[in-house]
């Protein structure tokens, strides 16, 4: 796969505002001194056209106009370095697709100057998978662990295989030249599996949801906002003794409470995640139970971010009604 091209800026991915957010019009990703910040406004009329712009947070004097897109995305942000001075720009490609793109500049008094970027070789594609298969290129900055040394992540998406993904650092000399000093797989993750779950599990594939998802790979959790067609969810990971994986997917109902169904998945023989009968649990809920929904209607789960015990709680008071503990077989509730 030939390379694309790779750019970069940094800043601090968050709202000013969080009302801004939803607006055609706002300022976000505030540099650490305060005294800059990312300007972005959309057009009104399809396809929606996006500018940005690095800008004077205070006064919003145009710094260094960043162009215009066909593509909006709203969560395009910067992302800074401790001292203000480097900054990676990032911003979608493609309007219904993942593909990312990431600009690197440099703060030289009030203004900023952009600095080119090395080749960056793509991840190696899994064994068994083809090159000609729809891929969806993603470099994302992670952090500048010191200013001049910005980590980043390179990640290929598929609907036929899922990920692969390189841990990438480029280190940027006095001179401004940069280079890739380091570059290794990332481990597999929560997000490898949760890539791999049917196609149907949610509205639209699952890596779709990924713009949407706060993420904890070290703990193996999932919290993913939805819209107005597809309710939020949950995921997470539990590992059977034998170190297969099992996700658990919690869902909530499209207009009314969250985390009210609960689904299984495990890896199949096809390297794809397959739904696992629901008497795995041994608490149902109104939509999987063949037994009188009413039963569960008030029933609430929460999937644990640290630990293998699920929460059954009551849907009005919140109090627990059940634990569920995960013993590397199957789900046994505690008792009482």
């Amino acid at each position: 796969m030939k390379l694309c091209s790779i750019f970069f800026l940094v800043a601090a991915g968050f709202c000013l505002s969080s009302s801004f957010c939803d607006a055609d019009d706002y300022l976000t990703s505030k540099s650490p001194d305060g005294k800059f910040a990312l300007h972005v406004s959309r057009g009104d009329k399809q396809p929606f056209p996006q500018s940005s712009e690095i800008v004077d947070s205070k006064v919003r004097t145009v710094i260094l106009a960043l162009g215009k897109d066909k593509v909006f995305d709203p969560e395009a942000k910067l992302l800074w370095s401790n001292d203000s001075q480097w900054a990676a720009y990032v911003t979608r490609t493609k309007e219904y697709d993942d593909d990312t793109a990431t600009r690197v500049f440099l703060r030289n008094g009030a203004a900023f100057n952009e600095i080119k970027m090395p080749d960056i070789a793509p991840p190696k594609i899994p064994d068994g998978a083809s090159s000609s298969d729809e891929q969806h290129p993603r470099i994302i900055p992670l952090r500048w662990t010191k200013p001049g040394l910005l980590e980043l992540e390179y990640e290929i998406l598929s609907e036929s295989w899922g990920r692969t993904v390189e841990q990438i650092s480029i280190q940027f000399d006095n001179g401004h030249n940069a280079s890739v000093v380091k570059s290794e797989p990332e481990r597999v993750s929560i997000v490898d599996y949760y890539l791999l779950l049917p196609k149907d599990t949610f509205e639209t594939p699952p890596r779709q949801w990924l713009h949407n998802a706060n993420v904890d790979k070290e703990n193996g959790y999932m919290d993913v906002s939805g819209d107005g067609a597809q309710p939020s969810f949950e995921v997470a990971l539990f590992r059977c003794r034998d170190g297969r994986p099992l996700l658990a997917v919690c869902s909530g109902q499209l207009e009314g409470d969250d985390r009210v169904s609960l689904e299984f998945f495990e890896l199949g023989a096809d390297g794809k995640m397959q739904k696992v009968p629901r008497k795995i649990f041994p608490i149902g809920d109104q939509w999987s139970s063949e037994e009188d929904g009413k039963k569960y209607e008030d029933f609430r789960f929460d999937l644990p971010r640290h630990g293998r015990t699920v929460l059954v709680r009551h849907g009005k008071t919140k109090k627990i009604l059940h634990r569920v503990t995960w013993n590397g077989e199957k789900f046994v509730e505690e008792q009482r």
